[in-house]
């Protein structure tokens, strides 16, 4: 079933609420807006200033409530320089009440052209401004980042983040 069929079906679903039916909503624009390498912020600006985005199997904040999500903006941006294209298709999704459970497959084009593909699950949660204020992906057993694996412009990143890693 194609990504868009999936998502339609889900959304065509007559029992979701209207919290529901507007977070599946939100969570297409925030799959849409992964792939928009021109306009980063705008997949950066579906999260809310204080958010989670915390990776489990990895045990890795990228953002933490009661902290700035800055450092994990400033490494969507910094992605840029290493990706010249990335998708991601909505496989499954399915939303109760605040919080959407989605997988997604990537693809990931790097600048001198190698292709990667991916997949994960998030659940993420949505305030009542329809901003992300929780977003937990299992990305799968890839080791935890350190600064000092880094590629050059990403560092800084890995480092500030540091800080709220323990």
């Amino acid at each position: 079933m194609s990504a868009q069929n999936v998502y339609e079906e889900a959304i065509s679903n007559p029992n979701l609420t209207a919290e529901e039916k507007r977070n599946l909503e939100l969570t297409k624009a925030w799959s849409d807006a992964y792939g928009d390498l021109d306009n980063i912020e705008r997949f950066c600006d579906t999260y809310a200033e204080s958010t989670e985005i915390y990776t489990p199997l990895q045990d890795w904040y990228w953002a933490k409530h009661g902290h700035s999500n800055q450092a994990w903006r400033d490494g969507e941006i910094a992605m840029l320089e290493f990706i010249s294209h990335r998708k991601e298709k909505i496989v499954s999704i399915l939303a109760r009440g605040d919080t959407v459970a989605v997988q997604v497959s990537i693809e990931l084009t790097s600048k001198d052209g190698q292709s990667r593909q991916g997949a994960f699950a998030a659940f993420l949660k949505f305030d009542e401004d329809g901003k992300i204020v929780s977003d937990h992906s299992f990305l799968g057993r890839h080791p935890r980042p350190t600064p000092d694996q880094a590629p050059g412009a990403f560092k800084p990143t890995l480092e500030k983040l540091l800080e709220i890693n323990p």
